[in-house]
């Protein structure tokens, strides 16, 4: 897996917290917004929307936006629950 962020954005910074709290390490792929790197073609076609964070996975596919990605992770490791483990701490957390 890799994640494709920048240090700039406010979403990505909450994908990196998310990893920490959860202690899981993704190799990072910085793009540089102020020199345009997002709208490269080699970026484009990873994310048509030429927005970060993006998450590509090993079979290939994308994940894009920050709480998709959070999601994801929260699948992949549960513990400790970020989301909340109730209905109710799921909504708060939403």
């Amino acid at each position: 897996m890799k994640l494709y962020t920048t240090k700039v954005a406010p979403n990505p910074k909450r994908v990196h917290i998310f990893l920490a709290e959860k202690g899981i390490d993704v190799e990072c792929v910085e793009i540089d917004l102020g020199k345009s790197e997002n709208l490269e073609a080699g970026f484009v076609k990873i994310n048509p929307l030429a927005r970060v964070p993006v998450l590509a996975l090993d079979d290939g596919s994308h994940i894009a936006e920050s709480i998709a990605i959070c999601r994801f992770f929260e699948e992949q490791q549960p513990e400790p629950p970020l989301f909340g483990t109730d209905k109710k701490d799921k909504a708060v957390v939403e």
